[in-house]
């Protein structure tokens, strides 16, 4: 029995200017195969060394994956806007874009997704800028690997499908309450706000991660960061207080800063390992405890089928994407219709072979029987021939035979002509013409002759007086 053929492993890449990690999945259960992460030191100007050194360690290979950008790659922010029209709301974006920045508007690249309306006539979205350089440095960075990237998501995105697939289930808050997810990465935290239905509200990002958090001045500065985020969400008029609070990525070491923030915040807060509901192999998860980076958001894009909703892809890496998807659908086709031509062009010709090797075994049947059909059509002929000299009712001798017992005193026959396929004409004399056609209706009673015309005509003779003459003409084709 065949077996199954097994899924193609999903590959996630997640970039931000210090660190860049990688996680390959199978979905359906979902399963880590390996993961690998690249970091460098704070202060590199070169924003894609960590890139560069991670395609060089973990070759990816020419193929499709998913793309995010790390939170120190971009900026997320929540606006409410006097619309609840997508296309209104477009518009509104474009026109201020340019003041929530301080880069020129071609110099970045923007998304947004809609939160909710939580007023009539407004709506709520969370809007992702990023700076172009670096997606467009990343972009060209992967392609000339042969790495084509289906999307550009954001890591908070990944956050929030993580706790909806792995974490709603054990942790519920009430209907007017808030959950905080804390996913505390290498070189960054984002605080992750979501309402009690699991949908993303708000996000906070705190510039201090693992590596910054092996020292005590970042340790205060990070709980303190932390401690003012219900003030922060006060303040955007977000409805409801933290009612619950998620810690995870990289937990290692933060036990008393966990502690103190549950103190401050007054609620439960519980540490949840990300990697350990996909039930990695033991050496994936010591190679990914030792990286001290969080695979948070990675494992949460991996697990959905779904694209991201805020997707940075630049446009004309997405009309190229197009194109490349058509012309491939267009070979695709094209293959397709060549194929179905040569099966027609086989089929046809086949039909031809078949039917010139029918037409030739015809022409050597009908060469072989052509001469005896040419003497059965002669024997044909000469038998029809035989046949109309031995039939009576055609023959002269019943033509004779028949005048001969019709023409009585006084009629006198003179002429008697039989031609083949002409009326036999007979002319004679008869001393009246009611003579004539008596002898001719005794003609016509003889059964010899199918139609009979009498033509009778009176002359004066100075021997005998008047006389009639006449001419008949007589079918043949009477019974026999």
């Amino acid at each position: 029995m065949a077996q199954p053929k097994a899924a193609a492993p999903t590959v996630t890449l997640e970039v931000s200017p210090r660190v860049t990690k990688v996680l390959v999945a199978t979905r359906g259960p979902l399963r880590i195969q390996r993961v690998q992460a690249s970091t460098t030191a704070e202060g590199t100007e070169d924003t894609l060394s960590a890139l560069r050194a991670l395609l060089e360690a973990q070759p990816l290979g020419a193929r499709h994956i998913g793309l995010l950008f790390g939170r120190e790659a971009f900026s997320l922010r929540t606006l409410e806007l006097p619309s609840i029209d997508p296309k209104e709301i477009s518009s509104m974006l474009e026109l201020q874009l340019g003041k929530l920045t301080p880069y020129p508007r071609h110099e970045i690249l923007s998304a947004w997704t809609v939160i909710g309306s939580f007023r009539a006539g407004y709506t709520s979205i969370l809007l992702a800028i990023a700076r172009k350089t670096l997606i467009d440095g990343v972009l060209q960075l992967l392609k000339t690997k042969g790495v084509a990237p289906q999307w550009v998501g954001v890591s908070t995105e990944g956050i929030e499908r993580w706790w909806a697939a792995h974490g709603a289930a054990g942790a519920k808050v009430a209907q007017d309450q808030l959950l905080a997810v804390i996913d505390v990465d290498f070189a960054s935290t984002d605080c992750v706000i979501l309402g009690a239905d699991g949908h993303l509200l708000f996000t906070h990002s705190v510039a201090l991660g693992f590596e910054q958090l092996q020292a005590e001045p970042a340790r205060l500065r990070w709980v303190a960061e932390l401690v003012r985020l219900p003030r922060i969400l006060q303040h955007e008029e977000l409805k409801g207080k933290i009612g619950r609070g998620v810690v995870t990525g990289v937990t290692e070491g933060l036990e008393p800063l966990i502690d103190q923030l549950n103190s401050q915040w007054g609620v439960p807060i519980e540490v949840m390992d990300a990697l350990k509901p996909a039930a990695p192999p033991e050496p994936v998860r010591q190679k990914a405890t030792a990286s001290h980076v969080s695979y948070t958001a990675l494992l949460g894009m991996v697990g959905a089928e779904k694209p991201p909703r805020i997707d940075l892809i630049p446009q004309e890496a997405r009309v190229s994407q197009t194109l490349s998807v058509r012309s491939k659908h267009l070979a695709r086709l094209t293959m397709s219709l060549a194929l179905m031509l040569l099966l027609v062009g086989v089929v046809i010709g086949e039909r031809i072979v078949m039917r010139r090797q029918y037409l030739s075994r015809l022409q050597q049947r009908l060469a072989a029987i052509e001469p005896s059909a040419r003497e059965v059509l002669q024997r044909q002929e000469r038998m029809q021939r035989i046949r109309t000299w031995l039939n009576p009712s055609r023959g002269p001798l019943e033509v004779f035979h028949a005048v001969a017992s019709s023409a009585t005193a006084p009629i006198a026959i003179t002429h008697v002509l039989i031609v083949d396929g002409k009326p036999v004409k007979i002319r004679g004399r008869a001393q009246t013409v009611a003579e004539v056609l008596e002898f001719a209706e005794r003609l016509r009673q003889s059964g010899v002759f199918a139609g009979v015309d009498a033509r009778p005509l009176l002359r004066s003779t100075a021997e005998t007086g008047q006389i009639a003459e006449f001419e008949i003409f007589c079918e043949i084709g009477g019974a026999s």
